[in-house]
């Protein structure tokens, strides 16, 4: 899913560039080299065939504009061929070198792939075609002197045959076999097309081997030594280049091509046309191959230069050959043989082959860097001489003639050269020579007779040589390729030399052989997701094969289990799809019991533990089937790891933890180690079931979070499935323990009611007797999930299996029937009941007995689970959610009143309050602080002065005009006491008061800037 997602994202923007380049200019107006390059920078998925930008691109090239017929794209494309191959080079000289052959060739594959993408007619190609018959035929005119213009017309030709191999490649991967006549290039049938080329080929063939020959003779050439260039160009660690002056450079390189085209020619004429010119070429193909390995090199640089270069040939000459279906292959091999009585018709050729190289490689005379390249061209030549035999195997009547192709004393002796070798082994040739050990034991195998358990005379140091050889070539390869870490297992964990049981035993020199390298390999790949999940793939197809070897791999299965990593593989699908070796190597491994169930994980890092569940349940089936011979020792392998599980449930530090965070590393492997319990219930039997539910009762007992919990509970309803008269005899007792935890008890409660649900018919009214009147008192409890979950559960016993609770004439059944009755309509009708159930409705009923301990029913696909490690979202889980809604709802129903009833009473308190303050604060603080207070004389005491006054007494009224000024005085001084008493006051406030108040949030949320605001406010 990854991989498609960034697959329409690449093409969206590629056909977003294209239609930007539509809209700006016309492809014709380009230069044919820009355009070239443009085009090969769009991924070839894109533009083959049913890729999503083939259109778009096809509809920008045919663009109609006003131009003369020689400048429309496909002229300028069909006569590319002439132009390029007479176009001189700048500096006027007609030598070159390796970089300006891969220059010529990186054009020359551009050009084909667009020429494809633009031809419509048989007419356009035959234009083409006309140009390589005319100057095929003037080859035989040329003298092989390092001219420039042969090489490049061989360069065309390859290029094109090349562009038509991948494309029909391309469709045998989508269609899987083409029908002939039935596809189709842009109009053009292709098997007619290629039709059309190998006439055009053939008749040109027979100049092509000509002047090959000739060409090649620059091989054997005897040349003195000169002034040569360095080994290495540019930066140290850089291209090794050929230590030859550059014309000699040019005739080599002519050479090596010659070969290489007539190679590929013969190669691609033969299915359609095996005439006397094809078998021809084959001869002189085998010839090559004769004077190569025959040859005595010169004792001088540069004679070992040339034959190195002869050597680079060999390796494409015998790429076809080891490929080629030439019926007349025997007759090549036998009419060369030198000893016309020896047995093994490839033994002579072999052996020659290896004796010269060698020598030519301990000789001294050839430089570190080139023996580097040679050892490259050494393993890439055995690889195609020991596949040789895998193109004759449909072939019984010639296998007679061949068989064995190869000795046992030969076989061994390629054996022991890869294993010196392998250590110092480039990366270069890291799939040539792992590729070669896959063939040896393969040969050796097939000598064997296919017998199942033989040694193939691989004695235990020679594999553990190889193991510990291959893992050092494996860690110092700097990239993780699915190529090279599909070879490495498919060579080393062979499955002629897997089924040896003392290749995995450990004994006093330390584990065996094949035991050590997957130790390493499963340590190693916990940092590398790739490594991992292609040791996952082989090896559960290797122990499906050999259940015996299952025993001495325990802590691995476990490892394998328990594995988990957030690295995901983007490019591991890309690297299957796009690279055909990484696809051929993958197709070499062991495959899955359940392909089709595990390439849905293939991406992703759940595809370890699903590919180890597949093996078990498989190996379960065959064993119900009585399929395999090992049927105990598989059942046997079986239990011993579901004890290994259970033992790691219960005792290891970090799986038996209580108390952990959700997600957290301990979460995922907890539940981990109980998706693959499940998937071990079947193999539970009656010498283990009361260790195993021991073990399971402890784990039930101790606190987890519901993810967990399911997978426990599934377990245990499994075992009581497959055990009935343990269900009484373990949960009763259960249920009768006041001191259980509230949490256990609410699981075996969902235990119970499966068990009762799922049960045979013929023990599902004893279970319900029985288990089902000590879960009742559960309804009552204190712990609403407990209570909750019990409600559940009993309404849903109860609603199934009431038809078969048949009335009784006593009175006691009656009255307990109408009991139950009561209790079933309430929890069918109470409302909080039926909320309930809605909540969940659907997930009570997903659990399947049938399906719960098969890993499609564990890694299930269904739209409820989760991303967390392909858990489903439990039955509790659901439950506590709801009961947290409603006690949330309740509080916040609560909240409400509480806060309408006080805002009630304050109302009617507050009135009261405020009349008394407000008097109190008259008579008090307004007569200290008020300095307007008006001033006014008692009117007895005015009347009283008055009279006295008027009857003349002036002591009198002169006593009381003094206490009147006293008073008046008096009032003064509260007036002055006031006023600095209001003066303070203010003074205090002005002191008080802040000239900037800054207040700040920083949550840019609206209840939050309006808090802000209120504060202001409130400041000001």
């Amino acid at each position: 899913m990854n991989r498609q997602l960034v697959n329409l994202k690449s093409s969206a923007v590629c056909e977003q560039v294209i239609q930007v380049a539509t809209s700006l200019i016309n492809a014709t107006e380009i230069p044919l080299n820009q355009l070239l390059h443009f085009i090969a920078t769009i991924p070839r998925e894109f533009t083959d065939y049913i890729g999503p930008l083939r259109v778009v691109v096809q509809k920008w090239f045919f663009q109609k504009e006003e131009c003369s017929p020689g400048d429309t794209l496909l002229s300028k494309l069909i006569d590319f061929s002439a132009t390029f191959v007479s176009q001189k080079r700048n500096e006027g000289s007609n030598v070159f070198d390796d970089e300006d052959v891969d220059a010529w060739e990186a054009e020359a594959r551009r050009w084909a792939r667009t020429l494809l993408l633009v031809t419509e007619e048989e007419e356009h190609l035959k234009r083409i075609f006309r140009f390589l018959e005319a100057y095929g035929y003037k080859l035989s005119e040329q003298c092989p002197s390092g001219d420039f213009i042969p090489i490049k017309f061989f360069i065309i030709v390859l290029s094109f045959i090349e562009e038509l191999e991948l494309r029909q490649r391309k469709l045998v991967c989508r269609s899987n076999t083409i029908l002939r006549g039935s596809d189709t290039l842009n109009g053009l049938v292709l098997d007619d097309l290629n039709k059309m080329f190998t006439e055009s080929l053939l008749l040109i063939l027979e100049n092509m081997v000509a002047f090959s020959k000739l060409s090649c003779s620059i091989f054997w050439l005897d040349v003195d030594n000169k002034d040569l260039p360095p080994s290495i160009k540019g930066k140290l660690g850089g291209p090794s280049q050929r230590r030859l002056a550059t014309s000699i450079t040019s005739s080599v390189l002519q050479g090596i091509w010659s070969m290489r085209c007539v190679s590929s020619v013969a190669s691609w004429c033969n299915p359609y046309n095996s005439d006397d010119s094809v078998s021809s070429a084959f001869s002189v193909l085998w010839d090559f191959y004769l004077n190569v390995t025959h040859h005595s090199t010169i004792a001088n640089e540069i004679g070992a230069e040339l034959h190195l270069a002869a050597y680079e040939a060999l390796a494409y000459v015998l790429a076809v050959l080891s490929t080629a279906s030439s019926t007349q292959f025997l007759d090549f091999v036998e009419a060369k043989q030198t000893d016309q009585a020896h047995k093994f018709s490839l033994d002579i050729l072999v052996t020659t082959f290896l004796d010269n190289i060698n020598h030519l490689l301990t000789e001294g005379t050839l430089t570190r860097s080139r023996r580097a390249v040679l050892m490259t061209w050494k393993w890439l030549c055995m690889d195609s001489l020991l596949s040789i035999s895998s193109c004759y195997s449909d072939n019984e009547s010639q296998m007679k003639r061949l068989e064995p192709l190869f000795s046992d004393s030969t076989l061994r002796c390629i054996f022991l050269d890869i294993i010196e070798s392998l250590e110092n082994t480039g990366e270069n040739s890291v799939l040539s020579i792992l590729r070669c050990v896959r063939s040896v034991l393969r040969l050796l195998h097939l000598n064997e007779g296919n017998t199942i358990f033989s040694s193939l005379g691989i004695s235990y140091e020679m594999m553990m040589q190889l193991a510990k050889s291959s893992w050092i070539l494996h860690l110092n390869c700097n990239k993780r390729r699915v190529a090279p870490i599909a070879a490495l297992l498919s060579a080393v964990l062979h499955p002629a030399i897997f089924c040896n049981l003392e290749m995995h035993q450990t004994n006093e020199k330390g584990p065996g052989p094949l035991k050590w390298f997957v130790e390493n390999l499963l340590n190693e790949g916990s940092k590398s997701p790739r490594t991992i999940r292609l040791a996952a793939l082989h090896l559960s197809g290797l122990w499906l094969m050999y259940p015996k070897t299952l025993r001495f791999y325990m802590e691995e299965l476990k490892l394998l289990s328990l594995y988990g990593s957030v690295a995901f593989d983007e490019d591991f699908e890309a690297e299957l799809s796009e690279n055909h070796e990484a696809r051929f190597e993958v197709s070499m491994l062991a495959q899955s019991p359940d392909r089709e169930f595990t390439e849905v994980f293939i991406n992703t890092e759940l595809y370890a533990r699903v590919s180890v569940a597949v093996l078990f349940h498989q190996l379960w089936k065959q064993i119900k089937e009585h399929s395999i011979l090992e049927t105990e020792e598989a059942l046997e392998c079986g239990k011993l790891f579901l004890l290994e599980l259970l033992d790691s449930a219960v005792n290891s530090k970090d799986l038996s933890k209580e108390l952990y965070k959700k997600y957290s590393s301990v979460h995922r492997r907890k539940v981990r180690v109980w998706q693959m319990i499940c998937v071990l219930s079947h193999y539970v039997e009656d010498d283990i079931v009361g260790e195993v539910t021991s073990s399971i009762h402890i784990c039930l007992y101790r606190n987890n979070l519901p993810a967990v919990r399911q997978y426990l509970e599934t377990f245990a309803i499994l075992l009581y499935l497959k055990f009935p008269t343990l269900a009484e005899e373990q949960l009763i007792p259960i249920f009768h323990d006041k001191g259980m935890r509230q949490q256990a008890l609410s699981s075996y409660v969902f235990i119970a009611a499966n068990v009762i649900l799922h049960s045979r018919q013929s023990v599902q009214i004893y279970h319900l007797n029985q288990l089902l009147p000590p879960i009742l008192p559960f309804l009552t409890s204190h712990h609403h999930s407990l209570r909750g979950f019990t409600q559940l559960l009993v309404h849903s016993v109860l609603s199934r299996l009431w038809p078969t609770l048949h009335p009784e004439t006593s009175e006691d059944a009656v009255f307990e029937r109408r009991c139950f009755q009561e209790l079933k309509d309430y929890l069918a009708e109470n409302s909080d009941c039926v909320r309930l159930r809605v909540s969940i409705e659907g997930f009570l009923d997903v659990f399947d007995p049938n399906a719960s301990g098969t890993p499609p029913g564990i890694f299930s696909a269904r739209p409820e689970v989760s991303d967390f490690e392909c858990v489903p979202v439990s039955v509790m889980e659901r439950v506590i959610e709801f009961l947290n809604d409603v006690r949330e709802d309740l509080r916040q129903a609560i909240a409400n009143d509480t806060v309408t009833i006080k805002n009630e009473d304050l109302a009617v308190g507050e009135h009261h309050k405020s009349d008394e303050s407000v008097s109190e604060m008259v008579k008090t603080g307004q007569e200290v602080l008020d300095f307007q207070k008006k001033i006014t004389p008692h009117r007895g005491d005015s009347e009283q002065a008055l009279n006295l006054n008027t009857r003349g007494h002036s002591g009198v009224g002169d006593e009381y005009i003094s206490r009147i000024i006293s008073e008046m005085e008096e009032d003064d001084q509260v007036f002055d006491l006031a006023l600095e008493a209001r003066l303070h006051a203010a003074e205090t406030i002005k002191q008080s008061r802040q000239e900037l108040i800054v207040v700040a949030s920083l949550v840019e949320r609206i209840p939050n800037l309006a808090g802000l605001t209120r504060t202001c406010e409130a400041s000001a």
